[in-house]
């Protein structure tokens, strides 16, 4: 009887175990600061997973806050792209896999086949010492998506006063 105890306390000691053997990490992309941003979260529930189980997030506070699923990515050489298209929508690569994303509405879609042309590449989510983390593309992003990117002044700016001119008096 005590030799059956032990083996089930040795087996939920070691269940138990497991279970916390998962990882988990995040790496975001800031558009407007936090509260304007893409996040990028991977989850393992147990260390022999070979997959991640893949979620982007969608956030423009207060309006739009969505976490989306996304295929699973395999746990070797990670690595997910996020590109900028013209329209302003946000392209993210993992593997075969492509979404389009935007921050009005919190909508993402797979697309079907790659597109064309995603747009400019911000950068990428990979995996540095065991860490996702978001690294900015090292080329200029061009000039349209630039200034989509540029945060909008709370107040019209305030027209400068005219130059004031001077004339001599006659003597």
């Amino acid at each position: 009887m005590m030799k059956c105890l032990m083996k089930m306390i040795l087996a939920a000691v070691t269940v138990a175990l497991c279970v916390g053997c998962g990882s988990s990490d995040s790496a975001s992309y800031q558009i407007h600061g936090a509260i304007h941003s893409l996040a990028l979260l991977r989850t393992k529930q147990f260390m022999w997973d070979k997959n991640w189980e893949l979620a982007l997030v969608t956030a423009r506070s207060p309006e739009c806050m969505r976490r989306h699923k996304l295929q699973l990515a395999p746990d070797t050489d990670f690595k997910a792209e996020l590109f900028r298209s013209l329209e302003g929508n946000y392209i993210l690569k993992q593997g075969n896999n492509w979404y389009v994303t935007e921050t009005q509405k919190c909508q993402l879609q797979q697309f079907k086949q790659p597109p064309r042309e995603p747009g400019d590449l911000l950068g990428t989510f990979n995996e540095k010492e065991g860490t996702l983390q978001f690294v900015v593309a090292g080329k200029p992003v061009s000039a349209p998506a630039a200034a989509m990117q540029q945060p909008q002044p709370a107040v019209p700016a305030i027209p400068s006063a005219p130059p004031v001119t001077t004339t001599a008096a006659p003597r």
